[in-house]
């Protein structure tokens, strides 16, 4: 009886735990328990410990959390902390295995936990007091990461953009201008063919007026215009309209060559610079946008200072000129004329500054827009197996609604400012019609002036119409600029031009305390005061759980990104002092998932040597057993398609191996690179690069195939508390029963169950295993019961 007592003490110390008073008689009557040597040998064994350790801890601050409920019955009770009954035991390999495993599975369980890292509860501290009991704390926390880098990016591109108005707006129109310095000459001439052209569009209205007056004269008098018979004019006329013809046809021809290649150098310049950004910025912003400003931006960019600015100049000429001659024809008229000129100007600012912010908003959306077909239709398989059309189809709609409304507000800005602005045009047509006939009537001015001046105010009426056109499309142009600008100035925090070139990349590796977290994740450390060292030219596999952080040491390695702390050398140097593209140019990459490119099966192996030969080409496709290309029919020349469609996925991934091999690289590292791969290809692959590599090359492998870490020199295991858990080799690793290796490969090949420990010495459930599992199943409901509760009395209080 008393044993019984004993193991359900020892077994469950949670229950002991929720009930101090039974602990502490318990304590007293057997004080045999405070040893642990008393405990029988059954009981010590590791997996039982970690099952005591695991569950003692969260439970210890929800008895704190009840007992602070009964003396604070105003607040709600806190939800209790979903702990699983089947979960301790798998929990236990793990934390077992990664001695700090629990920092993001057993703290995302409760935020109340010891573990907790002071950085999460500092983080915590800002935290509202009501959340969400069935999300996890550390998973908000890391969500908010995530969301408070791209925030950060987002309000730092935006804040840019946000400050157009005044001095900031025409300093952006001044770069917008500069943009087209390279063909100052051909818009020169083009503005040469403007000044001609609408000198001869202007000299018509004059000419009609004198036909007038001639046309109202005594036939008995001379019928000369301009000391020319009418034959003569008309035949002048004609020669002066074909040259306006023509010199129009040079003006916008120029503009239309100088504006593509505005455009074209605007869409090179952008790509190079958006080329050399860092990871951490295409972490932080979707393809879809970058896509949209090196399309549709730098469109209207180039429309914007060619074509825009051309009409706007020849706007302001036309009005100009007629403006002068109505004032020779009537100063009164043109005085009358000028009282409608204030309110359109001020109508056409504001109507500009309105059109400016619709065009950036509509922009924007269409950058989304574009990365959702660019995303969806790229994976259209995946989504068709899940059924998912519907749903895809309903997303992209709701985004063309979100643009078809910016444009809705777009043409009544639009409708309203011209519709008022051609009331007032007319309303003043009509007063000139009523004084001017007046004029005409007492001969202050003849029917041709009146009719000239009244076509002039048509040109002129154009030409404002003209010239606040020309400024909202300016401002459209300046929206969209200023998405360009922002990428075009951002400089890139690793720079690919900077440092050492590297001739040689051999020698030993060595990773001394390097802390990491990813940019747009700052709060989840992925690497704590990392240390190892890789001896050059060893063959190395890197292990560890999932989300340890195996890629991200691949990552570092090329310098995607750069530690926060430590340092990374290859033969004793940083590799932060190097030049980032000689580094690479070292190294060759396979990544568990292989991307090509379209284009043929050449292209893509040479991508890792441009100036390779063919018999180079060929050499690496049969290194990385490519065999399948002589079946092709095109063979080295067969397309793959886009993103290597029409391939399967081991065959891209042995093309992938061959461009990485293609290199000769010091450095060869192969991100689970065999994982596609069937038993008889991984084997030759495997073959392959031990044969080529051994000796001189430096392999790192990121693997869990067992084949793969058994050809390793070297196994480096990971810890998910961002250290090293363990070094050695596979047989002294594997040996030890208890080592952090055999407890991962131990979790993998069971697929996840975690194998019973004692069913190699017993066959049959003993008293102790029934006690466990009973109290497991019966504090498993219990749980789901206050936490079904606990939600009913939210809701009732929500309500």
């Amino acid at each position: 009886m008393a044993m019984g007592v004993v193991r359900s003490a020892v077994l469950l110390p949670h229950r002991a735990g929720s009930c101090p008073t039974t602990l502490a008689s318990l304590m007293t009557t057997l004080p045999s328990l405070r040893n642990t040597s008393t405990i029988p040998p059954v009981l010590q064994h590791p997996l039982l410990s970690q099952i005591r350790t695991f569950s003692s801890k969260p439970v210890q601050s929800l008895s704190a959390a009840r007992s602070a409920a009964i003396h604070r019955p105003s607040l709600q009770r806190p939800v209790p902390l979903s702990q699983k009954p089947q979960l301790p035991g798998p929990i236990a390999i793990l934390r077992y295995f990664s001695n700090g495993f629990s920092k993001q599975r057993d703290s995302q369980a409760t935020t109340q936990t010891p573990a907790t890292r002071d950085g999460d509860k500092d983080a915590n501290q800002t935290e509202p007091t009501s959340r969400d009991p069935e999300q996890p704390d550390d998973f908000q926390k890391s969500e908010r990461a995530a969301k408070a880098a791209q925030v950060n990016l987002s309000a730092k591109l935006s804040k840019e953009g946000k400050s157009q108005g005044g001095k900031a707006g025409f300093s952006e129109i001044w770069r917008l201008i500069k943009i087209a310095r390279p063909e100052l000459r051909w818009l020169g001439i083009a503005m040469i063919f403007l000044v001609i052209s609408s000198g001869v569009t202007m000299s018509i209205p004059f000419s009609v007026g004198r036909i007038l007056d001639m046309a109202t004269k005594d036939p008995a008098e001379d019928a000369r215009l301009f000391g020319l018979t009418m034959p003569q004019f008309f035949t002048a006329l004609g020669v002066i309209l074909t040259v306006g013809a023509m010199a129009n046809f040079g003006r916008v021809i120029l503009l239309r060559i100088v504006g593509e290649r505005v455009v074209a150098r605007l869409r090179s310049s952008l790509y190079r610079r958006t080329y050399v950004q860092d990871a951490e910025f295409f972490d932080a912003n979707r393809v879809g946008d970058l896509i949209s400003r090196l399309s549709s931006d730098t469109v209207i960019v180039g429309k914007s200072i060619t074509q825009n600015i051309s009409d706007g100049l020849r706007a302001l000429f036309s009005g100009g000129a007629g403006f002068c001659v109505m004032v020779w024809l009537s100063p009164k008229l043109t005085g009358l004329l000028l009282i409608m000129l204030p309110p359109v100007a001020v109508g056409a600012f504001f109507y500009g500054r309105a059109i400016r912010n619709v065009s950036k908003g509509i922009q924007k959306n269409l950058g989304t827009l574009t990365k959702i077909a660019e995303e969806r239709l790229g994976n259209v398989k995946t989504s068709q197996a899940f059924v998912g059309e519907v749903q895809e189809v309903g997303r992209y709609n709701r985004q063309v609604k979100k643009i078809f409304a910016l444009g809705k507000k777009e043409s009544t800005i639009a409708a309203t400012f011209f519709a008022s602005t051609g009331w007032a045009g007319n309303m003043t047509i009509l007063a000139m019609l009523i004084v001017g006939g007046n004029f005409v009537r007492d001969g202050a001015m003849t029917l041709g002036d009146l009719t000239s001046f009244m076509m002039y105010t048509a040109f002129a009426g154009s030409s404002l119409f003209g010239l606040s056109s020309f400024y909202s499309e300016l401002m459209k142009g300046v929206g969209a600029a200023s998405r360009l600008f922002e990428l075009q100035d951002r400089k890139p925090g690793i720079s690919q031009t900077v440092g050492l070139k590297v001739k040689s990349a051999q020698g030993p590796i060595r990773f001394s305390n390097v802390s990491f977290a990813y940019p747009t994740r700052p709060a989840v450390n992925i690497f704590n005061d990392l240390n190892f060292e890789i001896p050059s030219g060893s063959n190395v596999c890197v292990v560890g759980p999932s989300g340890g952080g195996k890629s991200t040491v691949a990552g570092l390695l090329l310098r995607f990104y750069n530690p926060i702390s430590g340092s990374i050398t290859i033969n004793g140097v940083d590799i932060s002092k190097m030049n980032v593209k000689s580094l690479r140019r070292r190294i060759g990459m396979v990544a568990q998932e292989p991307v090509l490119f379209s284009g043929s099966i050449a292209d893509n192996i040479s991508y890792g040597k441009p100036n390779a030969t063919r018999a180079e080409i060929i050499a690496a496709a049969r290194k990385a057993n490519c065999n399948f290309i002589s079946d092709l029919p095109s063979g080295l020349d067969t397309q793959v398609g886009a993103r290597g469609s029409q391939l399967s996925g081991g065959q891209k991934q042995r093309i992938a191996i061959a461009r990485a091999l293609i290199k000769d690289p010091d450095i060869l590292i192969l991100d689970e690179a065999t994982s596609a791969l069937d038993a008889e290809s991984e084997t030759l692959v495997n073959a392959a690069l031990t044969s080529l590599l051994r000796g001189r090359n430096t392999t790192i492998s990121i693997a869990h195939r067992l084949s793969t870490i058994k050809r390793s020199d070297l196994i480096i295991v990971l810890s998910n508390n961002g250290g090293v858990a363990e070094i050695g080799k596979y047989t002294e690793l594997s040996a030890d029963k208890d080592s952090a290796f055999s407890k991962l490969m131990e979790w993998q090949m069971s697929g996840g169950d975690v194998p019973d420990p004692r069913s190699s010495d017993r066959a049959h459930i003993t008293e102790e295993e029934e006690i466990e599992s009973d109290l497991e199943r019966e504090e498993g409901e219990e749980e789901v019961e206050e936490q079904l509760q606990e939600e009913t009395r939210e809701k009732e209080a929500r309500r």
